[in-house]
């Protein structure tokens, strides 16, 4: 289970990762008229959503890794009104942002096509509005974090 090992390895004991209910997940997807992949709903809703410490980023910069650094995931209620706002600066009308980096880039998510068990996670550059494909998972995404070893 590699959102529970992020969790292990990335948060604090002394803030739980914040519950995430079924319902939460219907109000994003009907807002936006999309399925959230699969693997990130079951994710989610058995983890919850961890916070990161400031040792992940530490870890990334210090090794010198290709690794954009994940800096918040964002609560259901977050999702919507990020993904709203940043629609009305640039972020293209098919993706959903689901997470942030330290810089306030959004790690997004487009349709998963009536709930695949797994969609590419995208990352877009709010600076130059581009777009890429960083992982063809939620699942891959995060373990490439629990690869990282903490100091």
């Amino acid at each position: 289970m590699s959102l529970e090992r992020f969790a292990e390895l990335w948060s604090s004991s002394s803030y739980p990762p914040d519950p995430v209910t079924e319902a939460d997940i219907r109000i994003v997807e009907q807002r936006f008229d999309i399925c959230l992949p699969d693997d990130y709903r079951q994710a989610v809703l058995r983890v919850g959503l961890p916070r990161p410490t400031i040792a992940l980023l530490d870890a990334i910069v210090d090794r010198e890794l290709d690794l954009r650094d994940l800096s918040e995931f964002l609560d259901p209620s977050e999702i919507v009104s990020v993904t709203s706002d940043w629609r009305d600066l640039g972020l293209p009308g098919d993706l959903v942002a689901f997470a942030t980096d330290c810089m306030g880039n959004l790690f997004c998510f487009r349709d998963a096509n009536h709930g695949e068990e797994a969609a590419p996670v995208f990352f877009f550059d709010h600076d130059t509005q581009a777009v890429d494909v960083i992982a063809p998972s939620f699942h891959q995404w995060i373990e490439e974090f629990c690869g990282v070893a903490p100091h």
